[in-house]
């Protein structure tokens, strides 16, 4: 049975261009003053069933915490047809709506009320609520003294401790430590299993590909794809790769209109990569004056600047290239993305011999900004990734 099913569905934004329209409209009761309109979601056409994990994604003012507010009823629609199926709970700001001068344990009573809970119900969860947080030891100190992160634990435990038909989650899974993160998760993927329909909203397309069976792609307020989630993420990357610039340069005297770009199997330029694909980096550049005994190579360093990986064509065999005066070069280099999900920096050497030691003509630092996500790969530890292979087997014991 379908717990979301959206027919249709379209909302629209209106504002003022000046400040006494905005006067006008409520002096007209809403009859004039309102010249401008925003479309935030525009004939949408969505079904989502019990038991499902949704992901949600897009760039920002896709229409995504729209369509939630939405199905939470916090707005209402303006066209086409909304049907919602069960209770709905949204997790989004973990820890609204609590006092800091009060205790954990009243703040979990007065919150549940808030949320829905009956007393004998919040009574009946309190134990297991500061358990799940991890926090049974702080049940009684004010919450002024939690950390912000203790704070979000108590209050995911607290939205989660009874499942609900539907539930609602925007970029709220950043809860705690990695251990703590998995236990939500885990939780999550139960109240799945149980029948509960799950909405995922994230900017962390890791996520979004390990943990939904199903991803939407929103854009500009329109249905652009509804699928798997390993499709969903491409296509978002060619949506993202549609705003792309191709980074442009400041030459040197030998070498000048210089631009780099960074491209995806599929030969499409972007700054989001996934672990375990290949990348082209095409670099163009033009000589003013004759290059003899060149070089050209890059070098990868991560956000934390420590150098992940550099080669140059002088490494790879290629020594003592000759580019002559007004001759126009294009260089690519493929090479596999196999370090940790994260962002990183590209940088660019043009130089004689070995090492830009003997001579430079050009060398730009960070030129090239770009992340790698992890996608379907699993979880490690370290800055590169080496696919690897786990085989346990019994020996026979020895007389």
């Amino acid at each position: 049975m379908a717990s979301v099913v959206l027919e249709n569905l379209s909302k629209d934004y209106h504002g003022f261009s000046k400040p006494w329209k905005r006067i006008l409209t409520g002096l007209s009761f809403g009859y004039f003053g309102i010249d401008s309109k925003f479309t935030a979601l525009q004939s949408l056409n969505l079904k989502v069933g019990s038991g499902e994990i949704l992901g949600i994604i897009g760039r920002n003012g896709a229409g995504k915490s729209t369509l939630l507010k939405l199905i939470t009823g916090v707005i209402r629609k303006d066209k086409g047809s909304l049907f919602v199926n069960g209770s709905v709970r949204a997790l989004l700001e973990l820890s609204v709506g609590f006092n800091p001068e009060l205790s954990g344990e009243e703040n979990v009573y007065y919150n549940g009320l808030v949320w829905g809970y009956k007393p004998s119900e919040i009574r009946e969860l309190t134990d297991s609520i500061f358990e799940f947080a991890e926090l049974h030891e702080f049940r009684h100190t004010p919450l002024k003294n939690y950390s912000s992160g203790m704070a979000m634990r108590l209050g995911f435990s607290l939205a989660t401790a009874k499942r609900p038909e539907i539930l609602i989650v925007d970029e709220a899974l950043a809860v705690g430590d990695a251990s703590f993160q998995q236990k939500c998760l885990k939780r999550i993927k139960e109240f799945s299993n149980l029948g509960s329909c799950i909405l995922v909203v994230s900017h962390d397309l890791g996520l979004i590909s390990y943990f939904c069976t199903r991803v939407i792609l929103l854009n500009k307020g329109n249905l652009l794809f509804d699928g798997n989630p390993k499709e969903a993420i491409e296509e978002y990357m060619h949506v993202l790769a549609g705003s792309a610039e191709p980074s442009s340069l400041v030459g040197s005297d030998s070498i000048k209109d210089i631009h780099i770009f960074l491209k995806n199997p599929k030969g499409l330029e972007t700054r989001h990569h996934f672990l375990g694909d290949t990348a082209i980096l095409r670099i163009e550049f033009q000589t003013t004056k004759q290059v003899t005994e060149g070089t050209i190579g890059f070098h990868i360093d991560s956000e934390k600047g420590i150098r992940i990986f550099g080669t140059n064509s002088h490494h790879l065999g290629k020594s003592n290239l000759v580019l002559n005066e007004g001759e126009r070069s294009v260089v690519e280099f493929q090479f596999p993305v196999q370090f940790a999900e994260g962002k990183y920096s590209l940088g660019v050497s043009i130089h004689k011999g070995e090492s830009h030691l003997e001579g430079s003509y050009f060398w730009g630092e960070s030129v090239l900004d770009f992340e790698v996500e992890r996608g379907k790969i699993q979880k490690f530890v370290g800055l590169c990734h080496l696919p690897t292979e786990f085989l346990i087997q019994s020996e026979p014991k020895s007389d």
